[in-house]
């Protein structure tokens, strides 16, 4: 297993972890934050990134994946490894630093602060007729890339299956997506994009349909009161997700249910570990994506301190630095 060395580990790439990885990253720390989804953004990536927020300071009215592209952007040029798909299962003391492993590797950091909202969001699993049939059945977003010349069925009416069908015919894929219902969420570019390219014929799109059942070469479905088959070498079920908790809840942080209580700063009954946003018990009920970022920011700070004595916690203003 291989063993990767930061000075700070964020878990979890919702809002407060980005911004706790930023504020850490800016000081001058080198961060690495675990994903346990296959992209950034926590609830607001994978549970509603169409609709609109109207808390989040400066943004009014911005929808909830256009403020995870600015969090992302914030990243910029600052030395920040975001890790996708890894989800962290255990802490252990190494030394004066910290470990957490996951299912393939050990990383490694002088912090830590557990960024994890409701708990690590994975994906539904696929309750389909012959889904034990087809040799290729998934659950998750894939790599576009690995996609390529492969005919890939999307059934699902979440926003990710209309931004899969993009993503993937771009990428050489042959796509057939269907749903249930005739109308698909996402945010109107991602929607008019996926009208334009069943117009052209770059894709294909089935709905409403009912998936009868999966077959070992792709599925058969009733669209228009006709069966349909539809041949597939993968199969995306995009059911949305569900948070688990489970991962982390057997760290030793002194838990009160779902929460870990926290101090000043964020920290947690363990030396160098923080925690920030919906775990922390200090929000109690405010789960406010405000109160995440002012919470990421504190601890990341403190954290800062921790790991480089000689940083302070209060970090001055940023008009003042390059």
């Amino acid at each position: 297993m291989n063993v990767h060395p930061s000075d700070l580990l964020v878990i979890g790439a919702g809002p407060a972890g980005l911004h706790a990885a930023f504020y850490a990253a800016w000081r001058g720390l080198r961060v690495r934050v675990l994903e346990a989804r296959g992209e950034a953004g926590g609830q607001l990536s994978a549970l509603y990134p169409d609709k609109r927020v109207y808390d989040v300071p400066g943004l009014p009215g911005a929808r909830a994946a256009q403020v995870i592209e600015g969090l992302r952007r914030q990243l910029d040029r600052l030395d920040v490894d975001v890790r996708l798909n890894t989800v962290a299962r255990t802490l252990e003391r190494a030394g004066d630093s910290w470990s957490v492993g996951t299912d393939r590797d050990t990383f490694t950091a002088g912090a830590v602060i557990l960024a994890a909202g409701l708990g690590a969001l994975l994906p539904r699993a696929a309750r389909v007729p012959g889904v034990e049939a087809h040799p290729d059945v998934r659950t998750d977003l894939p790599d576009p890339a690995e996609m390529a010349g492969r005919r890939v069925l999307i059934v699902g009416g979440v926003p990710q299956a209309a931004r899969a069908a993009l993503e993937l015919a771009a990428a050489g894929a042959t796509v057939t997506l269907t749903h249930s219902r005739a109308l698909f969420r996402g945010d109107p570019t991602t929607l008019g994009g996926l009208e334009t390219a069943r117009v052209h014929g770059q894709l294909e799109v089935l709905a409403p349909a009912q998936l009868l059942t999966l077959t070992p070469d792709g599925a058969d479905l009733e669209a228009g009161g006709s069966l349909r088959g539809v041949q597939a070498d993968t199969v995306l079920i995009l059911g949305g997700y569900l948070p688990d908790l489970s991962p982390v809840q057997s760290w030793p942080l002194d838990w009160r249910g779902e929460y870990v209580p926290d101090g000043p700063g964020g920290r947690t009954a363990l030396d160098g570990v923080y925690v920030v946003g919906d775990l922390a018990a200090s929000g109690g009920d405010f789960k406010l994506i405000s109160v995440g970022l002012a919470q990421a920011a504190i601890a990341a700070n403190h954290a800062a301190h921790h790991v480089r004595p000689e940083l302070r916690v209060r970090p001055g203003h940023s008009s003042e630095k390059r």
